[in-house]
């Protein structure tokens, strides 16, 4: 699986036709639930998370990487968490459109996430949707393998952006296993059109919602985040 993975980033690495990448600054002092990968001792945590996005010759490639500040309760004082989420698409490996009236394309999707103690990898079929009121919506459905529970699950992705209304949008993902549920929902503010400046720049807030039941174990999060964002 490893070996899938590199693979696919080698091909993103040289083969792209188009790209956008954004830098998050996000903070609170809310972090007071009892989830392990999210909370801290004392509430709070900053985190700077790094987007990028690419597409390929073959399909399209993301990744974000969470470098975060704040005790967490096994004392560390940061940490780092990454994602790659490399997808081939269906209409480019056959040479045929597989697009419909809602349906964008359909592709081969692969995951590789990587925290301090943590390793998981998935593989399935994306969707890209195409639909009036979203910029991006997409569904993957995978096989999860991870280093935490002993046996594999499947996990639900959608991903999804708003057209700005009012000079606002609003972006996020769900993900859903058998284990457990993550929301992050991003209310943003383009300030470049209020400010009439070059720069896209967001203001905003970002609101995490997260539940994990397994082998007896349960744990959840609720937190409200100040965010900045700036894209280029």
């Amino acid at each position: 699986m490893k070996v899938f993975i590199a693979i696919f980033l080698f091909f993103n690495i040289s083969l792209y036709a188009f790209g956008s990448t954004n830098i998050q600054l996000l903070y609170s002092n809310s972090f007071d639930g009892d989830a392990f990968i999210y909370d801290t001792k004392n509430g709070k945590k900053t985190t700077v998370t790094f987007e990028h996005f690419r597409t390929y010759s073959l399909g399209d490639f993301f990744m974000f990487a969470d470098i975060m500040d704040g005790k967490k309760f096994n004392n560390k004082d940061s940490g780092i968490y990454v994602e790659f989420a490399p997808r081939i698409s269906f209409s480019k490996l056959f040479d045929k459109d597989f697009s419909t009236s809602i349906v964008k394309d359909i592709f081969i999707a692969t995951q590789a996430n990587y925290g301090d103690d943590y390793r998981a990898y998935l593989y399935g079929v994306g969707i890209d949707f195409n639909l009036p009121l979203f910029n991006v919506l997409s569904i993957n459905l995978y096989n999860k393998t991870e280093n935490i529970t002993t046996s594999d699950t499947y996990q639900v992705t959608a991903v999804y952006t708003t057209k700005e209304f009012f000079n606002m949008h609003i972006h996020g993902f769900i993900d859903a296993t058998g284990n457990d549920f993550t929301t992050h929902t991003q209310v943003l503010y383009d300030l470049d059109t209020l400010f009439k400046i070059e720069e896209k720049l967001y203001v905003g807030i970002e609101y995490i919602y997260y539940d994990y039941d397994a082998k007896g174990i349960s744990s959840k999060t609720r937190v409200t985040q100040a965010m900045l964002k700036y894209s280029f």
